[in-house]
């Protein structure tokens, strides 16, 4: 389990410096080709596509990555559900991640996020 966590980790913390830094190469990697997203941003909800996603993350180019928090993580086969925090632009992300074990990594396949 040590090495699964730590490759899970890994992931996540990949996603949310790419993300937040910008950095749509190495979101790329770590995000499944079916990825998805939804949540609530500013009191509306939002849905995005791995390629809504990606153009986002090249907005942020230059901006410093964000620091994030492992608030909890169940693994069972070859799927883990994370639950992470961040602050970013003012706000407290709040995310519930989904990960499939794919192709011999890690990769994240749904989040679901309140921004608050």
């Amino acid at each position: 389990m040590p090495k699964t966590h730590d490759a899970i980790v890994a992931c996540l913390a990949a996603y949310v410096e790419a993300a937040t830094g910008g950095d749509p190469e190495r979101l790329g990697s770590v995000l499944h080709p079916e990825f998805r997203t939804g949540g609530r941003f500013e009191g509306a909800e939002v849905w995005l596509t791995r390629d809504d996603a990606l153009a986002s993350a090249k907005r942020q180019a230059g901006n410093p990555a964000s620091e994030w928090s492992l608030e909890a993580l169940e693994v069972r086969g070859s799927i883990a559900v994370a639950r992470i925090s961040s602050p970013w632009q003012g706000r407290v992300f709040r995310e519930t991640i989904t990960l499939l074990h794919s192709d011999n990594r890690w990769r994240i396949v749904f989040k679901a996020f309140d921004a608050g």
